[in-house]
């Protein structure tokens, strides 16, 4: 027996095993890695659309919360700011009166901005009463600020 033999016959495919197992755990790693960026993203963006609808509920709160107070007194007035859970409300009424014809009309203002965190959302509503019309007619628009 030759000293040179010593380890045996080399075979060529001895180092396949390795290369080939780095190469799975390298696909494998940056595939969980997109995948775990993929979840991130989707995790902010979700959290963005449960901010932004509370903001909204908060500013139709508000728009409420004006309704009622028309209902009880006809003056212009600011309601709040009130924190409701993590968020604010704040409303303001205001009043003017325009001639329609021979009657006037009181048009009323309610202006209601829900705010929670860096999301803004502001409802305006706009009512007249008078000229023996018990009922209101209605204007509404809405302004959105996500501020992301």
């Amino acid at each position: 027996m030759s000293k040179w033999k010593l380890f045996g016959k080399l075979k060529p495919d001895r180092g396949m095993i390795l290369l080939t197992g780095v190469m799975m755990l390298s696909f494998l790693g940056l595939f969980g890695s997109v995948i775990l960026s993929r979840m991130i993203t989707d995790s902010d963006a979700s959290m963005r659309r449960v901010v932004t609808a509370r903001a909204f509920y908060l500013a139709d709160a508000g728009i409420q919360w004006g309704r009622k107070r028309l209902v009880t007194s006809t003056s212009a007035t600011t309601l709040g700011p009130i924190t409701v859970g993590s968020g604010t409300i704040e409303v303001v009424i205001s009043q003017t009166t325009i001639k329609v014809g021979n009657t006037n009309r009181n048009v009323y203002r309610i202006e209601s901005t829900g705010i929670v965190g860096e999301s803004t959302r502001v409802i305006e509503e706009f009512r007249y009463r008078g000229g023996g019309t018990d009922k209101d007619f209605l204007l509404w628009r809405e302004v959105v600020d996500d501020g992301f």
